[in-house]
């Protein structure tokens, strides 16, 4: 036998249930990092990449290879047929697109370092 708190709880939880079914459907993008991470981690590499390819291009390829890991693992739970197909009726298309957005950014400060750094040389 339930004890009365434990009851009221039940109650509650089925009611919230009930009157918001969204609540009980998010167990997709729950699991997956959010857009704002995506963000954050691109444009951490740009300035990373963008400083270590001005001084060294190795330097900046190097800074760039674990980016490139976590955002191809990224883009393969995104395209994934088992989770691929949920998380765009979730997040939508702009989810997607903001995560490829984001990898452009750190690519960009990539060449951009490598850009300033041949500037400095004289050699562009």
């Amino acid at each position: 036998m339930l004890h009365p708190t434990h009851r009221a709880i039940l109650k509650l939880v089925t009611l919230t249930i009930l009157v918001y079914p969204a609540a009980v459907f998010a167990e997709v993008s729950d699991k997956a990092p959010s857009a704002d991470i995506f963000w954050k981690i691109g444009l951490a590499a740009a300035i990373v990449c963008l400083v270590g390819a001005r001084m060294k291009p190795w330097l900046g390829i190097t800074c760039f290879v674990p980016v490139a890991l976590w955002f191809t693992s990224l883009f393969l739970e995104l395209h994934s047929f088992d989770v691929g197909p949920f998380l765009r009726i979730e997040q939508g298309t702009a989810y997607f697109l903001q995560a490829y957005a984001a990898f452009g950014l750190a690519l960009c400060g990539l060449v951009a370092g490598y850009v300033w750094h041949r500037k400095k040389r004289g050699l562009a």
